[in-house]
C-alpha cells in the first residue's frame, strides 16, 4: 500500500455556525473526522487540512475571520500542513499535489465537507492527478437543498464516486 495521507476538507466554522443552517449529521461527522485524525496521528500518518478562501471582503470564507478558521474540534497541530483553495477543486492553482507528494504520499484518505462540491471535485481531482484515494463514506457530510436531503447527497455520492473514483470505506475500517 501507498503511504497515505488523510485530507481533512473545508471543515471550518462557517459550515457549523450558520444561524438556521446545519449539515446532516454534522455532531457526528465531526466526531468521526476527530477520530480519524487522532489515528492518523497515532499511527504516523501526516494530517493535510485543506481551508476554503474567499477573495471578497466580507465573504464567507474570507482569511483570517471566524467562519473562515477550521473547527476548533479538529483544529491543526505542529506538523500538520494546511493549503487554501480558492475553487471547489483543492488541487487547482494551490501547490496541494507537491505538498502531498513532497509527504510522501500515493494514498489519499478523505473527509470533510460539503460532499457535492469540494469533497466531490477534489476525490475526482485526486484520480486525475495520480492518486489512490479513499472517501471515507461515514466522514463527509452536505446540507439539505430544495432537490435532495443532505443524507440522499451523501448516499448519492458514496454510490457514485465509489469504485470509480475512490473506494468508499466507513471510518471503522479505514487502515492507515
Amino acid at each position: 500500500m501507498s503511504a497515505s495521507v488523510l485530507v481533512v476538507v473545508d471543515v471550518q466554522n462557517v459550515m457549523f455556525e450558520t444561524p438556521g443552517e446545519f449539515p446532516f449529521e454534522g455532531e457526528r461527522v465531526l466526531e468521526t473526522i476527530a477520530a480519524l485524525i487522532a489515528s492518523a496521528r497515532e499511527a504516523g500518518v501526516p494530517v493535510h487540512y485543506v481551508q476554503h478562501t474567499t477573495r471578497e471582503e466580507g465573504s464567507c470564507c474570507e482569511a483570517g475571520t471566524r467562519n473562515w478558521e477550521i473547527h476548533s474540534s479538529i483544529a491543526p497541530k505542529p506538523g500538520d500542513t494546511v493549503s487554501r483553495k480558492y475553487s471547489y477543486d483543492a488541487f487547482w492553482d494551490t501547490g496541494l499535489e507537491e505538498t502531498l507528494r513532497g509527504l510522501g504520499a500515493g494514498r489519499l484518505v478523505f473527509c470533510g465537507l460539503q460532499t457535492e462540491f469540494c469533497v466531490d471535485t477534489t476525490v475526482r481531482s485526486a484520480l486525475a492527478h495520480g492518486f489512490e484515494s479513499v472517501l471515507v463514506g461515514d466522514a463527509h457530510t452536505t446540507f439539505d437543498t430544495e432537490v435532495l436531503r443532505g443524507e440522499q447527497i451523501v448516499a448519492h455520492h458514496n454510490m457514485t464516486l465509489g469504485g470509480r473514483f475512490c473506494e468508499i470505506v466507513m471510518a471503522g475500517d479505514v487502515e492507515f
